[in-house]
């Protein structure tokens, strides 16, 4: 989930070469994960028309709050993975998720203005994607069954509790994806780990807390729908699952590093990174230039995001 493209700008920016390129490929990279953040709460927005709005279609086939729990995960899981191989996940990594960014930051594997830059550019995206959803289907998703694709915690549920579910969802995405991210021979079935670890856990927290852990996924829908009691919850939830992820895997001893990560120093103090050791996904680059252990999606493809 770390686009190649941005890690070679960094070198290119530090010594003046290629910099406007270098910015345009940032640039491409950011309104790519807005793009694709946009798409997906569309999607969200669509799926909780037709399962809670009076007249989805398919209200009337799934009517136990339990076959709409799975239509919602399927849904969702299935959605993020295809964004992913998209052109716009292909360009960006495919976060879509401001606690991905900010794991990836805080494991070396994201530049940290790229971090903020996706963050910005996810709840752009997030708004955005509510409002064309509005504009489509009209008065029904401000309904409050809809709410705009808004998740709920369940009646009675503390909010420490909620706050506890969400962030260690939070640690559970990452932990799949970044082991299947720092292995390059697995690097390819990244979508499919993604999409697949987002659904079931969607199937296991949202019974009870609405299942997002994902700041983006709720940011446009609460506030289109004014309803900010939880969100904070569901704002700081994860990003703290995502940073508590990260500095304990930078500690494991034998953690594979991840595309874009500098290697360890050997000789320095614990978490110390050596930055003029070369990156240990050059190894993985094949002789025609195409990246073989890249953990984003584009695997095994020239980036999306434009010429190298």
């Amino acid at each position: 989930m770390y686009p190649d493209d941005l890690e070679d700008l960094e070198v290119e920016d530090g010594v003046g070469a290629g910099s406007r390129s270098g910015r345009g490929r940032r640039w491409r990279a950011w309104l790519s994960e807005f793009a694709a953040t946009a798409v997906l709460l569309l999607v969200m927005v669509a799926v909780f028309n037709c399962l809670f709005g009076s007249g989805g279609c398919a209200a009337h086939l799934l009517t136990g709050p339990g076959r709409r729990l799975a239509a919602d995960a399927v849904a969702g899981g299935v959605t993020v993975g295809l964004l992913i191989v998209s052109p716009f996940g292909r360009c960006s990594g495919g976060h879509m998720n401001p606690a991905v960014s900010l794991a990836f930051w805080l494991m070396g594997a994201l530049p940290g203005r790229d971090a903020a830059g996706y963050a910005v550019s996810q709840l752009a995206g997030s708004l955005t994607g509510v409002a064309v959803g509005r504009l489509l289907w009209g008065e029904p998703v401000a309904d409050p069954a809809v709410g705009f694709a808004t998740v709920r915690a369940a009646a009675g549920m503390p909010w420490w509790a909620v706050f506890a579910s969400e962030a260690a969802a939070t640690v559970l995405m990452l932990a799949a994806v970044t082991f299947v991210a720092a292995r390059p021979r697995a690097a390819a079935l990244l979508p499919a780990v993604a999409g697949a670890a987002i659904t079931v856990l969607i199937l296991l927290t949202g019974r009870w807390t609405g299942g997002s852990f994902n700041p983006a996924r709720q940011f446009g829908p609460e506030l289109f729908s004014h309803d900010l009691g939880w969100l904070w919850v569901y704002l700081v939830a994860p990003l703290v699952g995502g940073a508590l992820f990260a500095l304990v895997r930078r500690r494991l001893p034998h953690a594979p590093p991840l595309p874009g990560a500098p290697r360890p120093d050997p000789d320095g103090a614990p978490g110390t990174t050596d930055r003029t050791a070369p990156r240990p996904e050059r190894a993985w680059r094949a002789a025609d230039g195409r990246i073989r252990g890249q953990h984003g999606p584009a695997h095994g493809h020239e980036s999306a995001c434009g010429p190298r």
